[in-house]
This record gives C-alpha cells, structure tokens and sequence, in this order.
C-alpha cells in the first residue's frame, strides 16, 4: 500500500472512529454488533481507498456505516 494512501487511512481512523462509532452504538442494540459494524466500515473504506478517491470522507463512512446498519436490521 503506498504510503499516501497509508496516511490517508489512519488520518481517517483517528478523526472519524469516535464519532462513527458512537452514531452506531444510537443504532444497534448491543456493544459488539457496533463493534462488528465499525470494523466492516474501516474494512470497506481500506479497499475502496486503494481503488478511487473518496471526496468527502466522512459523509462516505457515515453512508457506509448506516447502510450496514440497515442490512444487519434486515437480517
């Protein structure tokens, strides 16, 4: 992974995971489903990352994060 890209990751970690996962723990009954859930966002936004560049960083992961949010109500 280059190192730009690398940068790009952790910066988003450390500015976005506070807030993230607190809007899905507001949404999900228990602890480790958000947990689960936040990994499967920060899983999302490494591959995709690598693929294209996202504009609006945080409205991605938010996006993201409600749409898992939904699929694991739906099951």
């Amino acid at each position: 992974m280059p190192e730009e890209k690398n940068n790009t990751i952790i910066q988003a970690i450390s500015s976005y995971s506070k807030n993230l996962l607190g809007f899905i723990r507001r949404r999900v009954r228990n602890e480790a489903d958000a947990e689960d859930i936040l990994q499967d966002v920060w899983y999302q936004f490494s591959s995709v990352i690598n693929s294209e560049p996202i504009e609006q960083t945080g409205a991605w992961l938010f996006r993201v994060a409600r749409n898992k949010i939904l699929d694991k109500h739906k099951k």
